[in-house]
């Protein structure tokens, strides 16, 4: 196989997936804090144009409609674009919608002028609930300058073909050379992209003298190599980057949504609250949780916490979240409560499945027991430190009132 291709198509792989890494810490941004981010789109997007070289314009779209690009000139006309109206981008917005995560469409034919890929960004008010939609957010990517910075239509001796528009692989439409080339081509295989994969095809015209072979036989092994290193490299970095990004926010022991994270979440329930969207937060602490680490041991003690995270998830709604707050204490928000009634109907719900039977750990059974404390957005409180506050403290009153029974 020519070496050149393979440098080449490595440099195509890596190069995409660094521009697609920048385009996923603007995804973040915008699903930690939506409004904040768009008063601040400007800035944010600014930044990402001078990191990458390849991405060409960001596009914001609030309820997919679009209000602002940058840059602005040379895009005014796609001001006010309602992809509603394109069928065929659309399909792109609802992927990703779908997703819950990038969607990399394309190469499409740009109305300002040559091919670019778009990276689909959809943006949730309650991220990771997803299930409250802000809009989108579009970065084209030069497709032709990523293709001319590769290489690999530089290469001599060779025609290439490439399939798979929107990453669909070897099923996909044909957007680069002859559409006959895969039947006689000497090599076609798989050219990775992040949500998908084109295929590729390569036809080799070699000019040989015998000289020559066992040379390009060592550049040739030498470059597979060079490839598979570069390959594993950017795979390893890729899952480095999703491992960290998850664990910035989940517990590590349960798997549940952390601390910092939840109180993110609720400072942005809290400061975009109405009437029509109560919600109740859920303070929930492990009676004789010390006398179960300290008899037993601390293996109980984690099989247990892993125990009551898994009973607690499945106790409520799809919409719900549950968060470890740290040691034995947990929260649960209930969203989208218009009668306390569904609200006490929930919390007895989680009461008698976290404590409706026997955990055995090591053959020892152990009783789960609960204290809980329940406080809602609408009471008195002006800050979500003092709805915590008002919901720990009920939770300690259940709590001394059970050591009374």
């Amino acid at each position: 196989m020519n070496s050149q291709f393979l440098l080449a198509k490595s440099n195509l792989e890596s190069s995409l997936f660094r521009d697609v890494f920048l385009v996923d810490s603007l995804a973040t941004v915008f699903n930690i804090d939506p409004k904040s981010a768009a008063e601040n789109f400007d800035e944010i997007g600014n930044r990402l144009l001078q990191k990458s070289k390849h991405v060409r314009s960001i596009g914001m779209g609030p309820n997919d409609v679009l209000v602002h690009v940058i840059p602005f000139e040379g895009n005014e006309k796609a001001i006010g674009l309602d992809f509603r109206t394109v069928p065929e981008q659309y399909k792109t917005v609802i992927a990703a919608r779908e997703r819950g995560d990038i969607y990399l469409a394309g190469p499409v034919d740009l109305v300002q002028g040559g091919r670019g890929l778009i990276a689909r960004i959809p943006v949730f008010n309650d991220y990771p609930v997803n299930l409250d939609y802000w809009g989108t957010v579009s970065v084209v990517i030069d497709y032709e300058q990523l293709i001319n910075d590769a290489g690999l239509f530089r290469i001599e001796n060779t025609k290439i073909a490439i399939r798979g528009i929107n990453g669909t692989g070897k099923s996909g439409q044909t957007f680069e050379g002859d559409e006959a080339l895969f039947n006689v081509a000497d090599y076609s295989g798989k050219l990775l992209i992040p949500n998908g994969e084109w295929w590729i095809a390569v036809e080799f015209f070699p000019i040989l003298e015998k000289n020559q072979t066992l040379f390009l036989a060592l550049v040739r092994w030498g470059s597979l190599l060079v490839y598979v290193l570069l390959f594993g490299l950017v795979t390893l970095l890729w899952a480095y980057y999703l491992a960290e990004r998850q664990r910035a926010n989940a517990d590590s022991l349960t798997h549940l949504v952390n601390r910092r994270f939840t109180v993110d979440y609720l400072n942005r329930r809290f400061a975009d609250k109405n009437p029509k969207d109560d919600f109740f937060v859920v303070a929930i602490d492990l009676n004789y949780f010390k006398e179960i680490n300290d008899n037993l041991g601390h293996y109980a003690g984690d099989e247990v916490l892993r125990c009551v995270a898994q009973r607690m998830q499945a106790a409520v709604r799809s919409t719900d979240l549950v968060a470890r707050m740290g040691g034995d204490e947990f929260l649960v928000v209930l969203n989208r409560i218009r009668d306390s009634k569904i609200a006490d109907i929930l919390v007895a719900k989680i009461r008698q499945t976290v404590e409706g039977s026997e955990l055995v750990v090591d053959g020892v059974p152990i009783h789960l027991s609960i204290s809980i404390g329940v406080a809602c957005s609408t009471e008195e409180v002006n800050s979500v430190d003092s709805l915590l506050k008002l919901a720990d403290m009920r939770m300690y009153e259940n709590k001394a009132a059970n050591k009374t029974l």
